[in-house]
């Protein structure tokens, strides 16, 4: 998949230095791109920087596929890796910018995840969090 990435974002297109693969397509519409980062957590063959870029990316985006993506990944990695720590960091960005939480999974979130979500959650929609939290 990285390969066919590299040559749909890369064709004849030079990049800055600071731009990503993704940011410097900007005729891949919103849709395609959140598709395209969910593809990559999804990814075995995708490398830890990779997806580490697509969970921090994916904030910027809503919706169920969004949503069930990241909880798939923090709960694939046991609420505690880096990359389950960035899932949940854009979890809680989401939550916080919809005004909404999903409350079941809010109640299985442990460890460094639920730092990142509560955290996050404290600082930009405090009224989004369980009673007794702050």
């Amino acid at each position: 998949m990285r390969t066919w990435l590299e040559g749909l974002f890369g064709r004849g297109l030079p990049r800055t230095a600071y731009e990503t693969s993704l940011e410097s397509r900007a005729e891949i519409s919103p849709e395609e791109r959140m598709v395209l980062l969910v593809g990559i957590l999804d990814d075995p063959a995708a490398r830890e920087d990779e997806k580490s870029d697509a969970a921090m990316y994916l904030e910027d985006f809503s919706g169920p596929l969004v949503e069930s993506c990241l909880i798939r990944i923090i709960r694939a990695e046991d609420f505690t890796s880096v990359l389950a720590q960035q899932c949940a960091e854009s979890l809680g960005g989401i939550w916080a910018r919809a005004g909404r939480v999903d409350p079941a999974f809010m109640a299985e979130l442990r460890g460094p995840a639920k730092n990142e979500v509560f955290g996050i959650l404290g600082a930009r929609a405090p009224h989004l969090l369980p009673p007794n939290t702050i």
